[in-house]
């Protein structure tokens, strides 16, 4: 008998759970959206921030801007992108003297908040420690420069992968991440891509079913990904063992034959 195929597996039980679980007369329930409200395409703006990497000379280096933590583009294995390394500071983070950017959506409209993403991952190694490690977030119903108030503190893992965090819903104009440490250098902090998703209520068994579905999805894409990534790990590294060193020739004695 030939097994189904994992990503029809998933779905099928996905569904069977989603339809055994809704309770009769239950609330609809509170899900994240699938649009990306913060990304560049769909309206997203960066509007204020801590630093970002300058040069030597004291200019902005494109490839480390802080605008590339909204414009989709991600690192994957080996890949880089050319023009988007991620974001890095200019300094270190700390809880007295965090680095922050601050997000708003397309024309600075008001939305009710599920769920933030982080990729952590830049062109720098994750053994140097300048992933992020902790950030907080905070929303602000009024102006760019607040008042704010925090929704809740975060651990991001020093792992090359898509972190969800999800959150109970909140309004905001405006998203401000206080960035307060990386994962131990002392030089700077780094990450690569910012994504914020609305919250959105599913209206009956249907709509959640899709809603789970597409969530899913993308978690397998994001699977798929890591997967490939680790592949590329391992390839690498058969690549770059030291060769052992040559054994000595056989028959070969102290003093010679005789």
């Amino acid at each position: 008998m030939t097994r189904p195929p994992l990503v029809a597996t998933l779905v099928i039980t996905v569904l069977a759970m989603a339809v055994l679980s809704w309770p009769v007369g239950a609330a609809e329930p509170i899900v994240a959206g699938i649009t990306n409200i913060a990304a560049a395409e769909n309206g997203g703006q960066i509007k204020a921030f801590s630093s970002q990497r300058l040069d030597e000379n004291g200019q902005v280096m494109p490839e480390w801007q802080v605008t590339n933590l909204i414009d989709g583009k991600h690192i994957v294995g080996n890949f880089t992108p050319a023009d988007s390394y991620g974001w890095s500071s200019q300094s270190v983070p700390s809880d007295e003297k965090p680095e922050w950017i601050v997000f708003g959506f397309k024309d600075d409209r008001t939305h009710l908040l599920r769920r933030i993403v982080i990729d952590p991952q830049t062109d720098d190694p994750p053994v140097i420690g300048r992933w992020v490690r902790w950030f907080t977030l905070q929303v602000s119903t009024t102006t760019p420069e607040g008042p704010y108030k925090t929704v809740h503190s975060f651990l991001v893992d020093n792992r090359a992968v898509q972190q969800f965090f999800d959150f109970t819903p909140v309004e905001a104009r405006y998203v401000r991440l206080l960035v307060t440490a990386n994962h131990g250098s002392d030089k700077c902090v780094g990450m690569g891509e910012v994504e914020i998703y609305e919250a959105i209520v599913a209206d009956g068994v249907i709509d959640d079913l899709i809603v789970r579905l597409e969530n899913l999805l993308t978690e397998l894409k994001r699977y798929r990904d890591f997967q490939l990534y680790q592949r590329e790990q391992k390839t690498l590294e058969a690549v770059t063992k030291q060769p052992a060193p040559p054994a000595e020739a056989a028959g070969t004695t102290a003093g010679g034959g005789g």
